[in-house]
């Protein structure tokens, strides 16, 4: 039996959520298809769809064989496409991991504007602090903002812009509380600070003159959430260090100030990043294109500067 027709008789059946509507689309008969995925279950060893009368889902096995089954078609799709045209319209699901780090008030108009232009393109989006393998859980691209990443060969990076990360309070917190002159004046202060793990203590690190102190921020509050921690400092309640794309505006309004100015206090990059492969389906790279040259590198006109 023909193992592609078998795998796109899975894709139907978990698309549609039913096997008589996939033999519809397929123009067999649903017994015909109930044999398509007998088979491959027989092949694979183990069952792929948990049936009822009423419902049916994929078995943990099930699920990881749909997403490699998905991605072969529609990589077949896309060959075909390229054959047969000299562009391809975008099409299938999208499946976009996004950094928690990076708001998605940045990310999101990408990703309206994207499924406003590609109708036939079904976004997927996940927010998550954590690195997620986008190989294994069948990931398209990522967009991530971190001081650093670690080299991989399966992946390609592409680096969109820089931010800086500044130490900031409201004013109104600063009229209560001395303006921090050197980062050891921070153990002195309520500092709310990003943490993705729980237990990990958040250490700051600022560095002048190439002199480089480190800081134990301790404080009432840790959070996962740059957006949370910045509201809380706008509410008087301690410093922060954010990444300037989370608080130019409020910098710029002077309802955060920064302190510690004369102390360079990292980076963050914000970077593209998706499996590496020698032909990149539409949907795929016709995102990467709406992100090029997205975010400025002026400093005075936005919240990014590129240092390369």
């Amino acid at each position: 039996m023909d193992k592609f027709t078998c795998m796109v008789a899975l894709a139907r059946v978990v698309e549609l959520g039913s096997f008589a509507e996939a033999a519809r689309r397929m123009g067999v008969s649903a017994p015909m298809v109930t044999k398509y995925i007998g088979h491959l279950e027989h092949e694979l060893g183990s069952r792929l769809l948990n049936r009822s009368t009423h419902s049916l889902s994929l078995t943990d096995v099930g699920q990881l064989y749909h997403q490699r089954c998905v991605q072969i078609l529609e990589d077949i799709e896309e060959a075909e496409a390229v054959a047969g045209a000299n562009s391809a319209v975008p099409r299938g699901s999208l499946k976009i991991c996004v950094s928690g780090a990076f708001d998605l008030s940045h990310v999101g108009p990408v990703l309206l504007e994207y499924s406003a232009r590609h109708s036939d393109v079904r976004l997927e989006v996940t927010v998550s602090n954590h690195f997620v393998d986008l190989v294994e859980e069948g990931f398209d691209v990522a967009v991530r903002a971190v001081d650093q990443l670690r080299a991989n060969s399966i992946l390609k990076t592409v680096k969109l812009a820089t931010s800086r990360l500044v130490a900031c309070a409201s004013p109104a917190y600063l009229k209560k509380n001395p303006q921090p002159e050197i980062p050891e004046n921070l153990l002195h202060h309520n500092c709310l600070a990003f943490t993705d793990t729980a237990p990990t203590v958040q250490q700051w690190r600022f560095e002048r003159d190439g002199r480089n102190s480190m800081v134990q921020a301790l404080g009432t509050l840790r959070a996962s959430s740059n957006e949370l921690l910045k509201q809380a400092a706008l509410r008087g309640q301690g410093v922060i260090l954010q990444p300037t794309f989370n608080v130019y505006e409020e910098l710029r309004a002077g309802t955060l100030q920064q302190v510690l100015a004369d102390y360079d206090a990292g980076s963050l990059g914000i970077y593209l990043i998706h499996p590496q492969r020698r032909y990149l389906a539409t949907k795929v790279r016709s995102f990467i294109e709406l992100l090029d040259g997205r975010w400025g590198t002026n400093p005075d006109a936005d919240p990014f500067w590129s240092n390369g």
